[in-house]
């Protein structure tokens, strides 16, 4: 099976193509014994801006490391397995992130964030709000409320913040929720968030504050036009 590693092409001689990995974790000796001790033999693909998106590549590589140390597994295996569940979620014979479109590539990064967040798996490499972008940051913040995770520091417990006032006096219990911004927050955030203020929290944080749907609604136990809370 392949192992595939993106780097940023730095010098060329005409003969010698140098290329800086980063900071990505390349086990040097497995490869040497996959390959007899010998140097492995790569294949160049020049990125045509058509596909992924190099800065996608890096929050691919940045979830599967956070999953691997949670895990306790080599990266490169664990890539190879949600690779296999891309696949097979999509229907694809043989799934190349190297070749992805960006369209691709942002359904695979949601793929192992929803993994992180629905097995509480911490973001160390990987930091959402810095890296994602805004419409990404969007999918984020709903699956934090969907998951009960908080949206900046991945902390549970948490709870739903609304960021709306629902107006003095009123029981939140019995208003219809639906419509409603919000975001799910541990403790430690939910004091900055009403500390600052809601539009000043969501701008440190670049976040845009998430509807209040159905869904959400069932999962929180929040009141819709056609519920009750018992």
């Amino acid at each position: 099976m392949p192992i595939e590693f993106t780097g940023r092409v730095v010098a060329y001689d005409g003969k010698k193509l140098t290329i800086d990995v980063r900071d990505l974790d390349i086990n040097w000796n497995k490869l040497s014994r996959y390959n007899d001790g010998k140097a492995p033999v790569v294949s160049l693909i020049f990125d045509d801006q058509q596909r992924r998106s190099l800065l996608q590549n890096r929050y691919i590589h940045a979830i599967i490391g956070d999953i691997a140390a949670w895990q306790g597994e080599d990266p490169t295996e664990v890539k190879a397995w949600f690779k296999y569940a891309f696949g097979r979620a999509f229907e694809m014979d043989d799934v190349k992130t190297s070749l992805m479109s960006i369209e691709e590539a942002n359904a695979f990064i949601n793929l192992l964030i929803m993994f992180a967040s629905k097995h509480d798996v911490p973001m160390m490499k990987y930091k959402p709000l810095e890296m994602l972008a805004p419409d990404d940051i969007r999918a984020f913040e709903y699956q934090c409320l969907i998951n009960k995770q908080c949206v900046i520091c991945g902390a549970k417990p948490s709870d739903l913040h609304h960021l709306d006032t629902v107006g003095s006096g009123r029981d939140r219990r019995k208003i219809n929720h639906l419509g409603h911004r919000a975001e799910q927050l541990c403790r430690k955030h939910h004091q900055e968030a009403h500390s600052l203020g809601v539009e000043t929290f969501l701008k440190k944080y670049h976040l845009h504050g998430i509807e209040i749907d159905k869904h959400i609604a069932r999962i929180h136990r929040l009141r819709d036009e056609g519920t009750t809370n018992e």
